[in-house]
């Protein structure tokens, strides 16, 4: 592939397509210091704003590649093109998975700030679980090709996670 043709993908794809759910991310980032207080906490509640709200940025970041697509009439141009369709998807995880490390490191970097003891596995954690709260709604959205039923399989996912996990079926 040459590097024009990747600057082309990456610029179409970042301006129309991700900034809005990078807004949306953004917005959670911003959120978390106002629902929990990331001032001078110990190492375990240090773990709770990145796992039960920074890890939605995963599934707001990762479950949209297939989202243009979804219109017909784009899935066919896209599918005519030189660049094959799966390596324009592949870009687009690769920048939504860098755009999840950075608001995940930011956040920790921002408790560091604020006198929290957080550490690298901090980080690790919360990076894995948005990745993989990401990749249920990547996976579910790419199978059921409806990028709405990704944010719901994620979101109950999520929901069931932290709200039925003390009772027993």
């Amino acid at each position: 592939m040459q590097a024009q043709s990747l600057i082309k993908i990456l610029n179409v794809n970042l301006k129309r397509n991700f900034l809005p759910h990078f807004a949306i991310a953004l917005v959670i980032l911003l959120f978390t210091p106002v629902i929990f207080s990331i001032s001078s906490l110990d190492y375990n509640m240090s773990a709770r704003p990145l796992e039960m709200l920074l890890s939605l940025t995963g599934a707001v970041l990762m479950t949209p590649v297939f989202l243009p697509e979804q219109n017909e009439n784009i899935r066919d141009l896209i599918r005519s093109k030189k660049t094959d369709y799966l390596t324009v998807c592949f870009i687009r995880i690769i920048y939504s998975i860098i755009a999840v490390a950075v608001i995940i490191g930011t956040f920790v970097m921002i408790m560091h700030y604020f006198d929290c003891d957080v550490t690298v596995r901090h980080f690790i954690g919360g990076f894995a679980s948005a990745l993989f709260l990401g990749s249920i709604g990547f996976f579910s959205a790419g199978f059921s090709r409806n990028t709405v039923i990704g944010y719901m399989i994620a979101f109950i996912y999520f929901i069931s996670k932290f709200y039925m996990k003390d009772k027993h079926v």
